[in-house]
């Protein structure tokens, strides 16, 4: 082990000091977090989502239907061609498991 250690002396010392550039360049070069709370950014994002709630609801509450389709002969002609789906049995807790356990 010590002599793998002298043998790659070089490059684990090389390795951890790129590591270390790395993680000292993201701390003080590194984008700074803006996503911060604060409660004019919560507010703002609320008023914004509110919004756009509203006018989804006004869009919804401006559709009308016309009923006068299920009162037509031939929508009363339709056939309900539905099948009753019948229960079947369960089969083991896990089916991944082998057989016989």
């Amino acid at each position: 082990m010590n002599k793998l250690f002298q043998q790659y002396k070089n490059v684990i010392i090389v390795f951890v000091v790129v590591i270390g550039l790395f993680v000292a360049y993201s701390i003080f070069f590194g984008e700074e977090d803006t996503d911060t709370l604060s409660v004019t950014n919560v507010a703002t994002e609320q008023t914004v989502v509110e919004q756009e709630l509203l006018s989804l609801l006004l869009e919804l509450r401006s559709i009308t239907l016309d009923t006068s389709l299920f009162d037509d002969p031939r929508f009363k002609s339709l056939k309900d061609f539905s099948q009753e789906l019948t229960s079947e049995p369960v089969g083991r807790p896990n089916p991944f498991s082998p057989l016989g356990e």
